[in-house]
């Protein structure tokens, strides 16, 4: 039995992610099959991104959070719903944001799960809570379920449809699952250790 230091676990990020990584199976198999398979992923790129501002924009709950502050806090005041129907998925600033979910993709794609990887997954839940950022973004942990949970689906249904060998289709959609819970878990932290 392998001895876990819990309190470890929520103090250094990379010994917690090696952690989860290890009992959910995710390792170099996993790095391989998404590396191997990144010139077939990464023209999708632009289809997952779309794909998941749709689901943004199909709610005000997601899109409300793409408003610039007003004052230092939300306006959920009677303007909310004009000035959410003028931010257009067109706009420039829903085009920025798109392009810095698309590098995301791109680095999962490519990159090593090292130490870099593991703080910039992290950073990716810091930067959603106010509490624990500078930024002035406070996304509810509900709305970033659901993200990872649409993320899941639409990856899924994309590689499936690249209609590779079933063993390649197997091994990837599994490493993608394990990414997406890990990154999942890195998110989850920032906002349970406010409840603490």
């Amino acid at each position: 039995m392998q001895h876990i230091d819990e309190r470890r676990l929520e103090e250094d990020i990379e010994y917690r992610f090696r952690y989860v990584a290890g009992y959910i199976g995710f390792g170099e198999e996993d790095e391989r099959a998404i590396r191997e398979s990144s010139a077939l992923t990464l023209p999708l790129v632009p289809k997952i991104v779309d794909a998941l501002y749709d689901a943004f924009h199909r709610h005000d709950a997601t899109w409300r959070h793409f408003l610039p502050r007003q004052q230092g806090k939300a306006d959920f005041g009677a303007s909310l719903d004009r000035r959410l129907n003028e931010l257009t998925p067109g706009h420039a600033m829903i085009k920025t944001r798109k392009h810095s979910l698309g590098r995301y993709f791109v680095r999962l794609m490519t990159q090593p799960y090292d130490t870099a990887m593991i703080q910039y997954m992290d950073a990716m839940g810091r930067i959603h809570k106010a509490e624990t950022h500078r930024a002035r973004l406070d996304i509810p942990l509900v709305q970033m379920n659901a993200f990872m949970g649409q993320l899941a689906d639409v990856m899924f249904t994309l590689i499936r449809g690249l209609e590779l060998d079933p063993a390649r289709e197997h091994a990837l959609i599994r490493a993608y699952s394990k990414v997406f819970w890990l990154q999942n878990d890195l998110v989850s932290r920032h906002y349970l250790r406010l409840e603490r």
